[in-house]
């Protein structure tokens, strides 16, 4: 049982004095060149398609104006009656109207178009 212990001493002082046949690499500074890619390939493909995004939604917001027909977050459809410089405040019904924050209007909907009567399409 010596020796085995014996032989793992002399392995292990003989490996740590040992010097690596291979030269010493550049050090932390060459792995950091290697992550400078992959960065780049996030930022592009996560950071700047999110911030086109959000300039999207504040700019949709910026053009609230009273008449439109949005739907909240929440999933609600209504028409704006009035716009104020935080608030919006939207009728759901002629006797229902509930103030938002402007943050809370998902989009804006496209005008709904007549329908044409049955008799227009033949």
């Amino acid at each position: 049982m010596s020796n085995l212990f014996q032989s793992l001493f002399v392995f292990a002082d003989a490996a740590a004095n040992a010097t690596p046949n291979a030269p010493a690499s550049g050090g932390g500074l060459s792995s950091l060149w290697i992550f400078l890619p992959i960065l780049g390939i996030m930022y592009f493909l996560m950071i700047r398609p999110q911030q086109r995004k959000q300039r999207q939604i504040q700019e949709m917001l910026s053009q609230l104006k009273v008449g439109d027909r949005v739907m909240t977050n929440s999933g609600a459809l209504g028409t704006i009656v009035k716009v104020n410089e935080k608030t919006v405040r939207v009728a759901f019904s002629s006797s229902v109207e509930i103030d938002f924050v402007r943050a809370a209007i998902a989009e804006i909907l496209p005008e709904e178009k007549p329908a044409e009567s049955a008799d227009a399409k033949k």
